[in-house]
């Protein structure tokens, strides 16, 4: 299977702090040498805790910021060299990639109907008549699941779900190739969840569409996602299949995580993993191996000054190689 979209030691580093002109201003390493490639028709998730570096990631894909260092990578090309002095290579990245917001409501412009919220990307990027973008409307409403006499109507008249379903139809309008879903079913409500979800299944199949979904919810993950990267501090620790990683995950991270999450049921009993201490500061990030502060086995080996790097355990699974770690 093909690539859609790669990213190749992406850095991303903010100046934060400072008095004028930036003078005594420090680096904040939000991004870290962080790979990783999206695969045609596949869906690959971004997991770990807030402040990791999933959002700054989304916001790189979708040109919003600009990797420090790195290449990403799409049609062969790198993206933030090629788009400098290739316009068209830079709007059809833009048509190509699209998002869909985690709050439905603050993306959605409270003062514009719904025909002219999804429309306005057609009007912007297509030579299609009004007509023709009307009927373009009608079409993804009803593709979403709601009815085409609803672009009349404005987002307060929609209920929370129905919002979301108006999220996923602006982002198809254009046709795209990747859509990056950042946290898209956590301002649901339970019951409305697996709904949106079986919507993006359903979609991602009829339309061949690729997928980054950003979550805290691994039930989110596991249902959706075919290979998923789990990050911290900037870092990616692990990589696999999605399966691979649930049934047998390697870094004592992943392990710590998966042992936070609810159980899929109220008879599964598991070993609470309790972490030491709080996340680093990433102002000031410990040297070597990020997670060494926090790790139950810190004791066993070396890991505090080189980094470890990312070694294959298997064909599809990747782990940062740290022997206390991966105890």
């Amino acid at each position: 299977m093909n690539n859609l979209i790669e990213l190749k030691n992406i850095k991303k580093i903010f100046q934060v702090g400072g008095g004028f002109m930036g003078t005594g201003s420090k680096d904040l390493t939000a991004v870290n040498n962080l790979s990783f490639a999206i695969e045609e028709g596949q869906t690959y998730g971004l997991v770990g805790e807030s402040g990791c570096g999933k959002t700054t990631t989304a916001k790189m894909i979708l040109m919003l910021e600009e990797p420090t260092e790195g290449s990403i990578i799409f049609n062969e090309k790198d993206l933030f060299q090629t788009s400098k002095t290739d316009q068209a290579y830079k709007q059809e990245y833009k048509s190509s990639v699209q998002a869909v917001f985690q709050d439905p409501w603050a993306s959605l412009n409270p003062r514009m109907r719904v025909k002219d919220i999804i429309g306005e990307p057609l009007e912007i990027n297509s030579n299609m008549t009004k007509k023709q973008i009307k009927t373009r409307v009608d079409e993804l409403l009803v593709e979403v699941g709601l009815q085409a006499y609803q672009s009349n109507l404005y987002p307060h008249e929609f209920s929370g779900g129905q919002r979301q379903r108006l999220g996923v139809a602006r982002a198809l309008s254009l046709n795209p190739k990747l859509i990056v879903l950042d946290e898209p079913v956590s301002a649901l409500d339970v019951s409305i969840r697996a709904q949106i979800m079986n919507l993006l299944v359903d979609l991602q199949k009829e339309y061949n569409l690729s997928y980054l979904l950003i979550a805290h919810h691994l039930a989110t993950v596991r249902y959706m996602c075919d290979k998923m990267g789990v990050m911290y501090l900037g870092n990616l620790m692990e990589e696999a299949d999605a399966t691979e990683l649930f049934d047998n995950p390697q870094h004592n991270y992943t392990k710590a995580l998966m042992s936070a999450a609810l159980p899929s049921h109220p008879d599964i009993v598991r070993d609470e993993i309790i972490l030491e201490g709080d996340v680093p500061s990433p102002i000031n990030p410990p040297p070597g191996c990020v997670f060494q502060p926090r790790c139950l086995n810190k004791e066993k080996c070396n890991c505090s000054k080189t980094p470890p790097e990312i070694a294959s355990v298997s064909a599809k699974h990747k782990v940062a190689d740290c022997k206390c770690c991966r105890s």
